[in-house]
């Protein structure tokens, strides 16, 4: 792990290669993307999330020693023996059998494996952006702004020009690729191919026959075609160990350690990073961590004195975090790191944004009980709750609902976002630690010390059947589609995975070690 206080560009950078392994009989045809240290794997066929995903090393453990930790860029053939590079060398690597082409080979020059290039396009033999195989055998290399097309088996370039002319239609005039592309791939076994974009992030289609090369499409969203897996995330609130977990699967996917006595986490709506709170060492000013779950690294930002919870907006562009000892919600720009302070008022907690990113809400201890911050005008505007104290709160994904905590009384208010007076308390039991809304807006669980995690049905504004859980729970999570509860209790050093439908144990995630009194989890899509 790494860490950077650098602000000056906080962007997160999106995939750097990808390649395609057709159909073998044994696999089916499946599409890889690498992003630094890691990789994914999809199946080519499926709009659905990796089938797997893991560490470059422990993959392809037959990689060359310099290439573990990654690479620059790939280029499929039509089996499973693909080009990879790296620098200004590459290798030719067998994925079916996990071994260089020959066995134990090191890194040539991409010069002396594709001579042509050094002959008629030497800056290509510096380096390869990406690579592109074509349906008659040839190749396309992109460096920069420029592509070539490479006849592998006569070792020559055949076209070369700027990526803009080369694959230009008058359909799609500005497809986001002229300045370079990140990467490049092709749907097995035929004239499809795929241009990632320089930020690696969004894609346009291809025909990546020679006698027509050009784009077929304008830029997309590279998730929308090749989804994220679900990523659960939990924070000891004490110490700031952190982990992140594939949410179906349990397989741990990052261990970290955040500053102590954190008090929120979220995964960021890029998929990229986690997002979590700490206090400031000495009595020093907290910060905002911002955890590059794949990679590994950190950067940290500013975020008042004393950062509490933590809410992103969902387009990722800011977060909020509020903090109790200020009066105050900061809104962290989450690509400069530029913090402004919005005063809230006493003890502000937690704090959610709605589905449009138009309003947050914050709790706080005062009348009402609910801030609404308007985040265009950076300000509040209007408020709802009642007089009374707001603690952790949960918002309906329909933005119609507010619950949230009062901890002195042990109940849950239920509230309508639209106002209207005081609301209406549901009893918990016990504190109530931490609430999620279920996906279709009818109902708001409870963690609250208890063995039970309670259940409130929105719109009867009643508790129905609780879900059985170890005792002292602290933190709870739902996965994306509503059918799973994620569980932590004080002391426990696992998180209990249980079927919503019938509260059976289905999982079980080891920490490896015991949880403080005080915990966070969150749950959201991420690439990995």
């Amino acid at each position: 792990m790494t860490e950077s206080t650098d602000t000056t560009d906080l962007t997160p950078p999106g995939v750097n290669a990808a390649f395609s392994i057709p159909d073998s009989g044994e696999s089916r045809a499946s599409v890889f993307m690498v992003r630094g240290s890691w990789a994914v794997r999809h199946e080519a066929a499926a709009v659905a999330p990796p089938a797997e995903g893991g560490a470059v090393r422990d993959l392809w453990p037959g990689l060359p020693s310099t290439y573990r930790n990654g690479f620059d860029a790939a280029c499929s053939t039509d089996s499973a023996r693909v080009y990879l590079f790296k620098g200004a060398t590459c290798v030719l690597y067998d994925f079916a059998q996990n071994a260089t082409v020959p066995p134990n080979a090191s890194p040539a020059p991409i010069g002396d494996r594709f001579p042509g290039l050094r002959k008629d396009a030497p800056d290509f033999a510096e380096g390869i952006d990406a690579g592109l195989p074509a349906p008659d055998g040839t190749v396309y290399f992109f460096r920069g702004n420029r592509c070539v097309n490479y006849d592998i088996d006569g070792d020559e370039v055949l076209e070369q020009g700027t990526i803009a002319d080369f694959w230009h239609n008058p359909d799609h005039p500005d497809p986001g690729i002229a300045d370079g592309i990140a990467a490049a791939f092709n749907h097995p076994a035929t004239s499809n191919g795929y241009l990632v974009t320089r930020d690696g992030k969004r894609y346009v289609e291809c025909d990546t026959d020679p006698a027509r090369h050009r784009v077929t499409s304008g830029a997309k969203t590279l998730r929308d075609r090749w989804p994220y897996r679900a990523f659960l995330t939990v924070l000891d609130g004490f110490n700031g160990r952190l982990w992140v977990f594939d949410s179906d699967s349990g397989q741990t996917i990052r261990q970290s350690q955040t500053g102590r006595e954190s008090g929120g986490v979220v995964v960021s709506p890029d998929g990229f990073r986690v997002l979590a709170t700490t206090l400031g060492g000495g009595g020093g000013a907290g910060s905002l961590t911002l955890l590059d779950i794949t990679a590994g690294t950190v950067k940290t930002v500013g975020a008042g004195t004393a950062p509490y919870r933590v809410a992103a907006l969902p387009d990722g562009s800011a977060a909020y975090v509020t903090d109790p000892s200020d009066e105050a919600v900061y809104a962290v720009d989450l690509t400069t790191g530029d913090a402004r302070r919005i005063d809230i008022g006493p003890r502000p907690e937690g704090v959610v944004a709605s589905p449009e990113g138009d309003r947050v809400y914050v709790g706080r201890e005062s009348d009402p009980a609910v801030a609404v911050v308007d985040t265009a005008q950076h300000a509040v505007t209007g408020g709802f709750g009642g007089d009374t104290m707001a603690s952790c709160l949960a918002l309906t994904p329909d933005g119609t609902t507010l619950a949230f905590g009062i901890v002195p009384v042990n109940m849950v208010a239920v509230a309508s976002t639209a106002g209207g007076g005081e609301p209406p308390l549901v009893p918990v039991g016990q504190s109530p630690e931490q609430l999620v809304a279920s996906p279709d807006s009818r109902y708001v669980y409870v963690a609250n010390r208890g063995a039970e995690v309670k259940v409130i049905d929105v719109a009867a504004i009643r508790e129905v059947t609780p879900i059985r859980v170890r005792d002292r729970s602290n933190a709870i999570a739902l996965s994306p589609d509503g059918e799973h509860l994620y569980v932590t209790s004080q002391g426990a050093d696992s998180v209990q995975k249980l079927r919503v439908s019938d509260g059976e144990q289905v999982g079980e995630f080891a920490l490896g070690s015991a949880l403080d009194r005080y915990a966070y989890m969150a749950i959201g899509p991420a690439w990995g």
